[in-house]
C-alpha cells in the first residue's frame, strides 16, 4: 500500500445478507447473472452495442417490494418487471409470441419460483425478470418523448450513453470513448467461476482506435458477491502503438441510477467516507467510498461505489445530482476545477499494463456508515 493512502480496519465483516448461489448463464450475446435464482444483473455484450454493459441491476428482496406494490403507470416502478432474456417465450389469447430483452410487463402474482404477468397466459421464471421496484439502473429509452423538464419521471433521454454500469472514459489518445464517440468492441467472454458465495467472468475488450483498429485492450475480471456486490478488476494494455489517457471527468466506472432515486428529486443522502454530504461536496474529491441512497416508490435503495488503496492513483468521484454516480483515477485537473496540474497516463506496447480495481455495492435501505466501512474492508482484502 502505498504511503499515505487509507487505513483499512483490521476487522472483516460477514455479510448479514446471505443471496445463496450466485449463478451465470451464457447467451449468445448477454449473462444472465441470478443471486439465489434471481436476477442481479445481466451483462450485455452483443456486437451491435458501442460498448458492454450491466443491465438492470437489482437489490435484494426486489420481489418482496414488488408483491406490497400496486399497479401504476409509468412514473412508477409499481408492479412491472424488465424481462431479462433475450427473448422470452410467452402465450396469450393462445397465440405464441416473443418478448425481447428490456420489455416492461406486469406482475400479477408473485410465487416461489414462477410469476404470474398480466402479457402471458401461463407463469413464467422469476429468473427472466427483474422487479423494478428494487432496481438500481434506470430504464434505457432510444426512441423518447421529448420532455423538457428535468425533473420528469419521464425523462429517459438525458445522456443516452449512460446504460446502468459501465466501464469508459474521454479521452484515449483524443477519443471520447465515454460519449461513445469511439467503440468498445467486445472481444470475448469467459465465465470463470460460479458457487455458493460468488462467481466470475472475465471481459476482454479492445476500444477502437479512428482507423477502426484496436487501440486499447481492456481485460476485466467482474466478481458478484453474494451480498450484492460487485467487484471489477481492469487491466489497460497498449497494443501496436502509445496509448495516453488524457485528463477529464467524464470516466470511468460507472452507474446511472434511475429517475426517482436522483438526489435532485429523493434528497439522497449522498455521502462519503469522510462524512462530507451532498453530490456537490462530494463531486472530485478523493475518497475510499461514496454511498447514494434514493426513493424508488416508497423504498429507500442504496448503491456504494468504493476505490481501492492498491490502485497506481487515488481515483476521484464524479457524482451528480440527476443520477449519474462514477469514479474516475483520470480527472485530476478537471475535478479540482483547475488547482492541480493534469496526471495524464501513457501506456507502451508491450509495457506494463494499468490495473485498477473497484467496487460496487447495491444495497436495501440507508445502511450505517460502519456497514460500508466494513464491506469496504472485504472489498480490499478479496482484491487484493
Amino acid at each position: 500500500m502505498r504511503q499515505g493512502y487509507w487505513l483499512v480496519p483490521v476487522l472483516m465483516w460477514a455479510s448479514v445478507a446471505v443471496g445463496g448461489e450466485v449463478s451465470i448463464v451464457q447467451r449468445d450475446a448477454s449473462l444472465r447473472i441470478t443471486i439465489g435464482g434471481d436476477i442481479f444483473t445481466v451483462f450485455r455484450y452483443g456486437d451491435d452495442l458501442p460498448k458492454p454493459y450491466f443491465l438492470p441491476v437489482t437489490a435484494e428482496n426486489g420481489w418482496d417490494l414488488l408483491s406490497k406494490a400496486e399497479f401504476g403507470d409509468e412514473t412508477v416502478a409499481g408492479r412491472a418487471a424488465f424481462v431479462c432474456e433475450e427473448s422470452l417465450t410467452v402465450k396469450q389469447n393462445g397465440e405464441t409470441q416473443q418478448l425481447p430483452f428490456g420489455t416492461l410487463v406486469q406482475v400479477s402474482k408473485v410465487d416461489d419460483n414462477r410469476v404470474e404477468i398480466l402479457e402471458s397466459d401461463s407463469a413464467v421464471p422469476r429468473s427472466a425478470l427483474a422487479p423494478l421496484a428494487g432496481t438500481v439502473t434506470r430504464l434505457v429509452n432510444l426512441n423518447p418523448p421529448q420532455i423538457k423538464d428535468r425533473n420528469s419521471p419521464q425523462k429517459k433521454n438525458d445522456h443516452p450513453h449512460h446504460k446502468g454500469i459501465w466501464l469508459s472514459v474521454d479521452e484515449v489518445n483524443g477519443i471520447k470513448f465515454w460519449n461513445e464517440d469511439g467503440r468498445i468492441k467486445t472481444h470475448s467472454v469467459k465465465v470463470l467461476s460460479t458457487g455458493k458465495k460468488q462467481a466470475s467472468f472475465e471481459l476482454v475488450a479492445h476500444w477502437m482506435g479512428v482507423d477502426d483498429k484496436p487501440l486499447l485492450r481492456q481485460t476485466t475480471i467482474y466478481t458478484i458477491y453474494d451480498d450484492f456486490f460487485l467487484g471489477c478488476d481492469t487491466t489497460f494494455s497498449a497494443i501496436d502503438q502509445p496509448v495516453s489517457f488524457g485528463d477529464t471527468k467524464e470516466g470511468m466506472f460507472a452507474i446511472r441510477l434511475p429517475n426517482s432515486m436522483r438526489e435532485m428529486i429523493s434528497q439522497g443522502p449522498v455521502r462519503n467516507a469522510e462524512g462530507k454530504s451532498g453530490s456537490e461536496p462530494c463531486w472530485g474529491l478523493e475518497s475510499p467510498w461514496v454511498d447514494y441512497c434514493g426513493k424508488v416508490d416508497d423504498n429507500t435503495l442504496g448503491v456504494t461505489l468504493m476505490d481501492h488503496p492498491a490502485n497506481p492513483r487515488r481515483s476521484r468521484y464524479h457524482v451528480r445530482n440527476y443520477g449519474l454516480f462514477a469514479i474516475n483515477p483520470f480527472g485530476t485537473k478537471s475535478y479540482s476545477r483547475g488547482e492541480l496540474p493534469e496526471q495524464p497516463l501513457t501506456l507502451e506496447p508491450n509495457g506494463e499494463g494499468a490495473r485498477f480495481r473497484y467496487g460496487l455495492y447495491v444495497h436495501a435501505e440507508n445502511i450505517p456508515d460502519e456497514a460500508i466501512s466494513k464491506r469496504y474492508a472485504t472489498f480490499v482484502n478479496d482484491l487484493n
